[in-house]
């Protein structure tokens, strides 16, 4: 019952209800059915000023409250203009740069005012705090002319204020739409709010009903002003503002024009941006900050559903660093455009978005149009023409599943008609969630491995209906079986086998993901690497299978094509590409495998000697099974491969039976394996060739495959130390003690936290391991 007398006394119950809570277990948790969340809203503390937008304190009246005493109207020095042209700059960043949670990105910790949106933070907190903007945009302006700081005076405005009234309101004005272009293409594509960006607009407009020609005539006029005024202006004064103007002038353009890279693969605009960018470094201290211009009360005026929030400040050097990003990401981008292939062009897109600090938001959803617009891959390519590339390339290199066509074949009594009638039909049910595998790139880091969580599931549906269509299929194309050494039959199964290396693909990057995130304990760290293995090797194995069928198939083909003496050039040269793909997927898969099987031994040492930092105290809030139980979530669904059972995986995760000899030659065999695997990866290089022998040219994109690659190096080398220290601390602790002594081994061991200098890839925790002096507590 609510209670409605108005004779309630209230008393302080904090002593009774401290009290009654510490008799409450650790984890237990009281909770009443009938406390909905409108009682939890409903008991939010009003007129606390922190809560409530309309929250007048002492001593203020309602005029002071929801009005700032800045005149907006009053003429501003040249050094003025500048700094709120700066300070507008870092607020719009801001708003791009968002770490899902809500937490800004490590690397953009204490960042400034526009660039502030693009860094994800909303516009409440970032570029609608400037009056200016709120006295362009506030009433809506019906025409461009009614966007002005006075809309009741006239628009003849008098020379000495033109600063004001052309030079900062074209500046203002492009911001804005600046900001509605990003709006509209983030909002048109997967994103998520609050996470990567904050797409409300507290019923304000982005001039979205004006056409960009108003907005750049208008910049050129200013600019034309502005370098028209050399008797009235300090030249370096000058300069700062026309190089402002021009800089917001390109990125418009920019902006407005970022699709049209598909067509002319032009990226002029964005070159444009970068090169104004030093002359603002030059000039950042020619502008005097006017912080009166800003003020949180215009959150009261805004239609929001959440308490008023602090104004958000980065510096206006990490502001130009992240545009100088934001622009070089949208150059390099265009390095995608030209296709190269299924193969090539995920490699490309997953290197460019893997970056660190991740591109932004805007880059991502622009990566998104690129990869599906139209229905069309990179406005050239079919969806089914990709599909059937990647099948080519990997599984049919020569086959007559693709070759079928409804329209060659009007029979549908004819085995090619229905060859093509069930093809047509892989294709509807097969090329979304495919081309899903290459948006799922353009997520931030953590909804990536959240999506393939779920996605994984789908592949494991989706092969087993691939392989129900290759039993119908192999009937139609009457292919013939393939007698393994063991005298057993068996058939290739194509499809199903492609969607088996899609899945697997996928379990690897959950798991080397979820290191790059920091979701396992440090004691859960050799069982993770031990499953990462153990995926690898099943992977492995599946590829054999993939080759073995292949090379029947090039031997087959080759042999009709000689007995019908025609010229078999296209189809070998066909069967060498998937060959040479399968051997460049099994020396990466080998690398990170052995890589993986290193670390577990390595961890497995360290753990049973007690040197590795634990996360909780053993036993508080889980156990090994929960643990195991929870990692292990996401697979427990999947029909093949089969998941692990627990009792294995503990036997295998900690090496049961093997010496410290042993696991520490298991060790050092694998690290000096994988170091030479990576080199092999790395000599391979980034892109495979097409059936020309053509390799796809992204010289950007390549360097940064090559540095993500040398990291990895880095890393192996680092295991390597690692383990040879281990191992000589091993040995002088047996030479001065046993096991029964219960003496420490002389070591100290970190785990180097991602994105700090000590770690030197993310997916690879290489331990620090550091001898200790004996008497040497630290």
């Amino acid at each position: 019952m609510r209670v409605v007398s108005q004779s309630v006394v209230p008393r302080d119950i904090t002593d009774v209800f401290t009290q009654a809570a510490s008799k409450l277990r650790t984890g237990q948790l009281v909770k009443d059915e009938y406390f909905t969340l409108f009682e939890a809203v409903g008991a939010l503390e009003i007129m606390d000023s922190k809560m409530d937008s309309g929250y007048l304190g002492p001593g203020e009246n309602h005029a002071q409250a929801l009005e700032d005493d800045y005149d907006i109207m009053r003429e501003l020095a040249p050094e003025e203009v500048v700094g709120i042209m700066d300070e507008l700059l870092c607020h719009e960043v801001s708003g791009f740069l968002r770490k899902p949670g809500g937490h800004q990105c490590l690397t953009e910790r204490g960042v400034s005012w526009q660039m502030a949106w693009h860094m994800g933070h909303p516009l409440s907190q970032t570029l609608f705090t400037s009056l200016y903007l709120d006295k362009l945009l506030w009433p809506i302006p019906k025409t461009f002319e009614d966007a002005r700081f006075a809309r009741e005076m006239s628009v003849n405005w008098k020379e000495d204020s033109k600063l004001l009234h052309l030079v900062l309101r074209a500046y203002c004005l492009a911001l804005v739409k600046c900001c509605d272009f990003v709006h509209s293409r983030v909002s048109a594509e997967y994103y998520y709010e609050e996470e990567d960006f904050v797409t409300q607009l507290y019923n304000r407009s982005l001039l979205s009903q004006f056409d960009v020609e108003y907005f750049r005539d208008l910049l050129d006029e200013a600019v034309s002003w502005t370098e028209a005024t050399a008797d009235a202006l300090d030249q370096n004064l000058r300069d700062a503002i026309t190089c402002r103007l021009i800089l917001r002038r390109e990125f418009l353009l920019a902006l407005d024009h970022d699709v049209d890279i598909l067509q002319n693969k032009s990226t002029g605009y964005f070159a444009s941006c970068l090169s104004q960018l030093s002359s603002l470094v030059k000039s950042d201290t020619l502008g005097k900050p006017v912080p009166d211009a800003f003020s949180v009360k215009v959150q009261r005026r805004l239609a929001s559903t959440v308490p008023p929030r602090p104004m958000v400040k980065i510096s206006f050097e990490n502001a130009l660093a992240h545009l100088r990003r934001l622009c070089q990401d949208a150059i390099d981008l265009q390095e995608l455009v030209e296709y190269g292939g299924p193969y090539n062009f995920k490699v490309g897109l997953w290197t460019l978005l893997s970056r660190k600090p991740q591109p932004s938001v805007y880059i991502r959803s622009l990566s998104q149009t690129f990869i599906l617009s139209d229905m069309t891959i990179l406005g050239k390519v079919s969806l089914k023409g990709l599909l059937y590339d990647e099948l080519s390339e990997f599984v049919l290199s020569w086959s007559v599943l693709l070759e079928a066509n409804m329209d060659d074949t009007e029979v549908p009594s004819d085995p090619r008609f229905q060859i093509a009638q069930r093809m047509d039909a892989f294709v509807k049910r097969f090329a979304r969630p495919f081309v899903d595998t290459f948006r799922t790139a353009c997520l931030n880091r953590c909804r990536i491995r959240r999506t393939l969580c779920h996605t994984i599931i789908d592949w494991d549906n989706l092969q087993m209906e691939a392989e129900e269509l290759d039993e119908q299929l192999r009937t139609l194309s009457e292919e013939s079986p393939l007698t393994l050494s063991n005298g057993d039959a068996t058939y290739s199964y194509p499809l199903s086998s492609w969607a088996y290396h899609q899945k697997l693909s996928q379990f690897r990057l959950i798991i080397q993901l979820g290191f790059e995130l920091s979701i396992y304990a440090p004691e859960e760290l050799a069982g993770m690497y031990w499953y990462l293995s153990h995926i690898c090797s099943t992977h492995l194995a599946h590829i054999d299978r993939i080759r073995t069928f292949t090379v029947a198939a090039a031997k087959r083909n080759l042999a009709a094509m000689a007995a019908m003496k025609c010229n078999s050039a296209e189809r070998q040269s066909a069967f060498h590409k998937t060959l040479r793909l399968l051997e460049r997927l099994t020396t990466h898969i080998v690398a990170i495998d052995a890589f993986a099987i290193s670390l577990h031994a390595l961890y497995v040492l360290l753990a049973r000697h007690n040197l590795l930092p634990t996360a909780a105290a053993p036993g508080a809030y889980s156990c090994e099974r929960l643990r195991y139980e929870i990692r292990m979530k996401p697979f427990i669904p999947i029909s093949l491969p089969e998941l692990v059972p627990y009792e294995e995986y503990r036997r295998e995760a900690i090496l049961e039976g093997d010496s410290d000899e042993i696991v520490l030659e298991r060790a050092s065999k694998a690290i000096s394996e994988a170091r030479k695997a990576w080199e092999a990866t790395l000599a391979n290089g980034t892109f495979i060739k097409n059936s020309r022998g053509e390799t796809f040219q992204a010289p950007a994109i390549e360097e940064d495959w090559k540095c993500d690659v040398k990291d990895t190096m880095r890393a192996c080398i680092g295991a390597s130390i690692a383990i040879e220290t281990v191992k000589k601390a091993l040995a002088d602790w047996r030479v001065t003690s046993s096991e029964a002594d219960g003496r420490r081994i002389s070591l100290r061991v970190e785990v180097p936290e991602v994105g700090s200098k000590a770690r030197w890839h993310d997916w690879w925790a290489v331990p620090q391991v550091i001898p200790v002096k004996p008497g040497n507590k630290t």
